[in-house]
């Protein structure tokens, strides 16, 4: 009979081999997944998911698709073989983290990445408004408590695809927006605000490296030549930020891969605005044909909004009628910024609340309103994101052209897990 030395020896040794067992399986890509509604609900403009997804890029890749395919995205064949391969190869050489979620995302919906009749790099949701917003970015030696900051409106259209109140049942295109925590094996993690496309459709974002970034609309070559938008091999206006993300530590690199890469826009022509923890920034952009690309580089805060920086850097000879609100709004943001040295966090808050759009009543019924959907502050030293998100609005009893807005409590979410690049 053993003796009970014996018995305990052989338990410790069981149980070690469990935690061996257990270890082994969460370091070879075991998906880990955690969903939460973290502002609004049903009853509200919003419901936001903050959505946590840890391991390979092909279960990450999965895991989206999964999404997708439950929130009712379809992934349809196409004629054009050619370009579907073009594409996937394109990734495939370019970017390996997203070719390999791209994987992923065929697994989910049952079929095979070399299948050449379909397209696995974009799932997109329909959309129409282009958004109009303002971003600063402010260097740590132009905050009070030593951090750099970027502070961002994200305005958009409260409608549907038409711009019109959403019927009953059906929801406006900015109902859904996600919070995606990814933390990956190969690549860094990161923490975005995504809409519109599930794999790349990041709106602003920072990552574990404290590179932050931002995109906005680009309305002035939309006046000068409408819209061409495409499919293309390359980057839509929204992968380019999700690149920098997985990709880039810091400003540098991310200057570097925005010159590399090649680029076309899906929906809209948009521009960019991206900062480090060094207190470094730029803004890119393309010349209104798209043959040129331009970077303005931060000496100091920087800030952008709705039309091309490289082509107004003057502010006195800024005209005063074309692009009226993205102008002014510019401008008002130029002039607080220079205003003082430093700024605390509530005062970049509220330089930025006063250029979000203004709680006017709609003035046509049919038509949904346009609204500063999230304000949210990056802290690059700290990399948190802290954000608020619209609800809904009432009528203001006392100005009948004025609405009563409701937004949620700010919430600070933080991004703890450091990954190496690849």
């Amino acid at each position: 009979m053993p003796s009970p030395m014996k018995k305990q020896s052989g338990f410790i040794i069981f149980v070690g081999l469990l935690l061996v067992i257990s270890f082994a399986a969460q370091s070879t890509g075991t998906q880990k997944y955690k969903e939460t509604v973290i502002a609004g609900g049903p009853d509200k403009f919003v419901e936001v998911q903050h959505v946590v997804l840890k391991g390979s890029n092909f279960d990450i890749g999965k895991k989206i698709g999964e999404m997708a395919k439950q929130d009712g995205t379809r992934i349809t064949p196409s004629d054009d073989h050619i370009l579907n391969r073009a594409k996937r190869e394109y990734m495939a050489r370019n970017y390996p983290i997203l070719y390999e979620r791209m994987k992923g995302v065929a697994d989910a919906f049952g079929l095979n990445i070399a299948d050449d009749s379909y397209d696995f790099s974009g799932l997109f949701q329909a959309q129409m408004a282009a958004p109009g917003c303002s971003v600063t970015f402010y260097p740590a030696g132009h905050t009070e408590n030593g951090h750099s900051i970027l502070s961002r409106n994200y305005d958009f259209n409260t409608g549907d695809i038409t711009g019109r109140r959403p019927q009953k049942g059906r929801l406006a295109m900015m109902a859904r927006p996600i919070l995606f925590e990814i933390h990956p094996e190969k690549g860094y993690s990161s923490l975005s605000l995504c809409a519109f496309e599930y794999l790349g459709g990041v709106l602003d974002g920072i990552n574990s490296e404290g590179l932050v970034v931002a995109i906005l609309a680009e309305e002035e070559s939309m006046q000068k030549f409408g819209r061409e938008p495409g499919n293309e091999v390359g980057l839509h206006e929204l992968m380019s930020m999700r690149y920098l993300l997985d990709n880039c530590k810091n400003v540098t690199e991310a200057r570097e891969a925005m010159l590399s890469l090649k680029h076309y826009y899906s929906f809209i022509p948009c521009h960019y605005i991206v900062g480090d923890r060094s207190g470094k920034s730029f803004i890119f952009e393309f010349s209104p044909n798209r043959n040129r690309s331009y970077i303005i580089n931060g000496d100091g805060p920087q800030c952008v909004t709705n039309h091309l920086v490289f082509h107004h850097q003057k502010m006195d000879e800024i005209p005063k009628t074309d692009l009226g609100s993205s102008m002014k709004r510019y401008k008002m943001l130029d002039e607080s910024i220079k205003a003082k040295k430093k700024f605390t966090l509530e005062e970049i808050a509220a330089i930025n609340a006063r250029v979000a759009a203004p709680p006017n009543a709609p003035g046509n019924p049919e038509f949904a309103p346009g609204r500063t959907l999230w304000y949210a502050q990056y802290d690059l030293d700290r990399r948190t994101l802290t954000v608020k998100f619209y609800l809904g609005e009432k009528p203001d009893p006392e100005n009948e052209k004025r609405v009563i807005l409701e937004y949620s409590s700010p919430k600070m979410y933080e991004l703890k897990k450091r990954q190496p690049p690849l």
